[in-house]
């Protein structure tokens, strides 16, 4: 497999070629970095095999136009964001009915106790989030969560860095302001 240099133009001219072995190298490579994303800014969802699948038939129907300005990864990061806002949108069943909890037992493991907080820490984080506009939601994941800088987030979310920065210092602000009455929140805002 060639290396992450390479990979943009192998991929763009191998999937434009109807390569499937191209294709199947670039699922392959970043089909799990897809699916924490989505995850990260979406919470748990029953749905996330379809929408990993989604990015991936968006990332084939833009193929054709990626010129290789950047990695592939960022490249499909981009889709990705595009495909959880579109599902932060929700469908009219989801609206109506809501989405049925994901509930796992609790474990006996060592540990599991700083497993559970940590899983309690992003449960409210989620909560929080929920009331979050989803363009300023996104762009708080992606650098509070995902860990990309600035001008990172501006270029996955399309947008300029004033206004990256914009919706990631509002989030922040509105956050500090609530864990002052929810300490599981301190966490998230704890190293500022």
């Amino acid at each position: 497999m060639p290396d992450d240099s390479e990979l943009p133009d192998t991929l763009s001219k191998g999937v434009r070629s109807a390569d499937p072995e191209a294709l199947r190298s670039l699922v392959r490579k970043e089909a799990p970095k897809v699916a924490g994303l989505l995850v990260r800014l979406l919470g748990p969802r029953q749905d996330l095999e379809d929408l990993v699948q989604t990015v991936f038939l968006e990332v084939c129907r833009a193929l054709p136009r990626f010129r290789g300005d950047s990695a592939a990864s960022t490249f499909v990061g981009g889709i990705t964001v595009q495909v959880a806002r579109r599902a932060m949108k929700g469908t009219a069943w989801t609206r109506r009915r809501g989405t049925l909890p994901e509930v796992e037992p609790p474990s006996t493991e060592p540990g599991a106790d700083r497993v559970l907080d940590a899983r309690a820490q992003l449960t409210r984080l989620q909560a929080f989030l929920a009331d979050v506009p989803p363009k300023k939601r996104v762009a708080f994941l992606l650098w509070a969560v995902e860990g990309h800088s600035a001008e990172e987030v501006a270029q996955l979310t399309e947008s300029s860095l004033a206004t990256a920065r914009k919706r990631i210092y509002d989030v922040r602000r509105d956050l500090r302001d609530r864990a002052r009455a929810d300490p599981m929140l301190e966490v998230w805002v704890r190293d500022e």
